[in-house]
């Protein structure tokens, strides 16, 4: 098969790569399509310590099963397929509790094993769901992105009030859209971006400001009003991101970190312990948010329109030049092989 390799830092090989075989439980699935993950865009800059060259990048994924060694799994060849991507160790309490993405031995596709920038994925046929008819052709593989702004939203559902998403990439603006159906009271965004400041605003966000703009804190305290955020969302993960979330959240508030942009981070902790304010990370999602994230892309619940690109999978090395641009437009791109 052909399969997308990252082989350097900054460097993506349209390569040949051996058949993958299913071992016990296991399917093969025909890739019909795979998104980019910021993950993947941070790995192939060489800044992940756990995707090492050489590498099949990618974890969105959506295609057909061509073959199984799974009797029991309930599909069958030609079944059309989203991926969970995670693999957890089944004996641990994280897994037994729902909980496999905190698994200390889980495992990714994409970055301990061979993901889906390919034309042929092996996995285990339980991580296989079902994509009704209704999914369009190629949003199968936006299942896993929202299922992460599902969960990433969801630590907050029992907030009222405004909340702030610093950062309108991908996961910001899943975010986005899951917290409009939670039916926070106000909704704003901060991004540098101005195509993607549209895109938020045109997906729901009430005001959308840039970190450029010198009265930029200002004009999003005045948004929230005196108390402050019931929540701020960080999809960035940036120093002055952190930093400024602190600023933005009302006292006994819930800031939500996200983003990977930085390792470390100082912060205020005197602020945190004086204003009580709750501070929660958000990573991945669990099987119950990656069923309902099938669910809302199948229903149309959530504007997928407008924001999505599609691209050849051999040109993976041009689509990550362009995410990287501060100034370009792509957003959320499919990769087709």
């Amino acid at each position: 098969m052909k399969a997308l390799v990252y082989t350097a830092p900054r460097q993506l090989e349209w390569q040949d790569w051996p058949n993958p075989r299913p071992g016990p439980g296991d399917a093969v699935v025909r890739v019909k399509s795979a998104a980019v993950c910021g993950s993947d865009v941070h790995g192939w800059l060489g800044h992940s310590r756990g995707r090492k060259p050489p590498l099949i990048l990618g974890h969105e994924i959506e295609g057909e099963v061509v073959e199984l060694d799974a009797p029991q799994s309930g599909f069958a060849p030609g079944a059309r397929v989203t991926v969970y991507p995670l693999l957890g160790c089944d004996r641990c309490a994280y897994c037994e509790s729902g909980r496999d993405y905190l698994c200390a031995q889980r495992k990714l596709l994409g970055m301990h094993m061979p993901g889906g920038f390919a034309e042929l994925l092996q996995v285990p046929a339980k991580n296989l769901y079902a994509l009704p008819a209704e999914v369009e052709p190629a949003h199968g593989a936006l299942v896993e992105p929202l299922a992460c702004g599902l969960h990433m939203a969801g630590l907050a559902a029992q907030e009222r009030g405004a909340a702030v998403i610093l950062g309108a990439g991908s996961i910001g603006l899943m975010c986005l859209l899951a917290a409009r159906q939670m039916g926070f009271a106000k909704l704003a965004v901060l991004e540098v971006n101005p195509h993607r400041s549209a895109v938020a605003l045109k997906l729901g966000a009430e005001l959308a400001v840039s970190p450029r703009d010198p009265d930029h804190v200002q004009r999003l305290q005045d948004y929230s009003g005196a108390d402050g955020y019931a929540a701020v969302f960080d999809a960035a993960g940036f120093t002055p991101t952190r930093q400024l979330a602190l600023r933005l959240v009302r006292s006994a508030g819930l800031v939500v970190f996200a983003g990977l942009g930085e390792q470390e981070t100082p912060l205020d902790c005197v602020e945190i312990v004086r204003r009580e304010i709750r501070i929660a990370g958000s990573f991945a999602y669990n099987r119950s948010h990656f069923q309902k994230a099938v669910d809302w892309v199948a229903s149309r619940r959530v504007d997928l329109s407008g924001w999505i690109s599609e691209a050849k999978l051999a040109d993976g090395q041009q689509v990550f030049e362009d995410l990287i641009d501060p100034a370009g437009t792509r957003i959320k791109v499919i990769l087709r092989p």
